[in-house]
């Protein structure tokens, strides 16, 4: 009974919080959508009023053409060449007295216009023209004592201008006078912003128009679901999480480090494989070596879980010890079916660097593997900083000497430094998920990551890309140069035994062939 009332507490107030943070981050994303309203809204009035910039440039252009005679032949031309040139005017004509006497798709033709209807004598959103009827055109006036030049900008432009927030969650309208137009280019004297949440306002400082940002949506936690949907759910997640390991806590029989102690015992620390391929030809000649905690009652445990506390605690270097040992033995019954040279990398800690235990554990691994083909590649993670000494020199040199190989992993993520690349012998770079992750998306990690291929190729480094996940991130990684990829676009971890037996059975499929 105490057992069930101790759950219930658990639960009770490991989601107690859930609910206060959902709600502070529901308060927070309404705040943010009317930030983010208004910042469209500001940004759009910039670009309409560039683009009205070009109607009032292409007025005073043809305003300086006008004669005395305000004769329409003696400029007609002239004024279709402007209209040609300067981007986003559709039309451009000239009036006397409230009357156009010079057009320049027609040439000379007298039409009447009303200045009344242009708000502060300047603007008009029209629901079309006689070229196009179905499409709203903005007029831009421009007036120097009787004489006066209108300039038309279709619609579509701004349509267009609408179009590219499209990436982001709002609806943009632009209002002149008591004329509208949406953003699907339709006219209307209706506000269309009536059923939209955190709509928005800013006008511009140089023209009578005023543009309004809203989200589509009539309920703030309906949009809050609906855009903040994964939030949410690792939100909840993370609770869920949260209260089974309280709960795991609460209850376990000892103490995590106690438990890492017993797991070594027991050998449970087993390696996964993931493959590592020639960017070029998308062939395995590696893979990466990942630790997997085989828990007897918990199933697989993942790293992220249990390697904090055993580098921490020192555990990390019997685990690593016992990683090698076991990938030695597997590879050992299949050395012979490795293609030449064969990557193996394999996750070391700074903590490997304080000691010549690693020395002793990569010269065993070597006679185990008894295969010189076989590439041992250490990867220096970053989670510590790596304190450089005369000892860690010479236990460097001592292993390139092994015949090993030095990587820095997820390099740029933790404590890597320029001072690392200069006092360590290295062979290899490995790239990080969050780059590549963000290839086509953030520019600035494309720029990161062409840094990092020049500073390889400066220090004749090789490079290798973690992460990658779709085709498109490997043909932007393979044109950089970058010669090995990795990630879930080839394989995932898989257990080694698995790996060599169906990379052997692959082999023996091409031979027959």
């Amino acid at each position: 009974m105490k057992g069930k009332i101790k759950n219930i507490l658990i639960i009770f107030l490991t989601f107690l919080p859930c609910v206060v943070i959902l709600e502070l981050f529901h308060t927070g994303f309404v705040f943010s959508l009317d930030r983010q309203a208004k910042h469209h809204a500001i940004e759009v009035v910039k670009e309409i009023d560039s683009i009205l910039d070009y109607g009032e440039e292409s007025n005073k252009q043809a305003l300086n053409l006008i004669s005395n005679d305000h004769s329409c032949s003696k400029v007609y031309a002239e004024i279709r060449t402007i209209v040609a040139r300067i981007p986003y005017v559709r039309t451009t004509n000239l009036a006397h007295d409230d009357k156009v006497y010079c057009t320049s798709l027609w040439g000379p033709r007298e039409l009447h216009y009303d200045s009344m209807k242009y708000i502060s004598g300047k603007l008009r959103l029209m629901p079309g023209s006689e070229v196009e009827v179905k499409y709203p055109l903005i007029v831009v006036r421009t007036k120097i004592g009787k004489n006066v030049a209108l300039s038309g900008i279709d619609g579509r432009y701004i349509k267009q201008l609408f179009s590219k927030q499209k990436s982001n969650p709002f609806v943009i309208s632009l209002a002149i006078g008591d004329a509208w137009l949406t953003d699907n280019n339709k006219f209307t004297y209706n506000n269309p912003n009536k059923l939209f949440l955190a709509v928005q306002r800013a006008k511009s400082k140089t023209y009578p128009f005023t543009v309004y940002s809203g989200f589509n949506s009539s309920s703030s936690w309906l949009a809050f679901w609906q855009g903040e949907l994964f939030y949410i759910l690792v939100i909840l997640l993370a609770q869920i999480l949260f209260s089974i390991f309280c709960w795991w806590q609460l209850n376990r029989p000892r103490p995590l480090y106690l438990e890492l102690e017993r797991a070594i015992r027991k050998k449970e620390f087993v390696p996964y494989a993931q493959p590592i391929v020639d960017a070029i030809t998308k062939e395995t000649i590696g893979i990466e070596i990942l630790m997997r905690w085989k828990h007897p009652f918990q199933g697989i445990v993942r790293p992220d879980l249990f390697i904090p506390q055993a580098e921490d605690s020192g555990l990390i270097i019997p685990m690593t010890d016992l990683l090698l040992k076991e990938t030695a033995k597997q590879l050992r019954e299949y050395k012979h079916d490795l293609p030449t040279p064969f990557h193996v990398g394999v996750n070391i800690s700074p903590q490997h660097c304080k000691s010549s235990i690693l020395l002793d554990e990569c010269k065993v691994f070597i006679d185990e593997v008894s295969n010189h083909n076989v590439i041992l590649v250490l990867e220096l993670t970053e989670r510590g900083a790596l304190e450089v000494s005369e000892f860690t020199r010479g236990l460097f040199y001592d292993l390139k000497m092994l015949g090993c190989k030095i990587a820095i992993d997820d390099f740029g993520t933790g404590h890597s430094s320029l001072v690392n690349l200069q006092e360590i012998n290295l062979d290899y770079l490995k790239i990080d998920r969050v780059f590549v992750k963000n290839i086509g998306v953030d520019c600035t990690s494309e720029h990161l990551i062409e840094s990092t291929v020049e500073l390889a190729k400066r220090l004749s480094l090789r490079i290798i890309a973690e992460g990658v996940e779709t085709e498109a991130q490997a043909e932007y990684l393979k044109k950089q140069g970058i010669e090995n990829l990795q990630g879930f676009l080839f394989a995932k971890p898989i257990p080694l035994g698995e790996f060599l037996q169906n990379y052997n059975q692959n082999i023996s499929v091409i031979d027959s062939d």
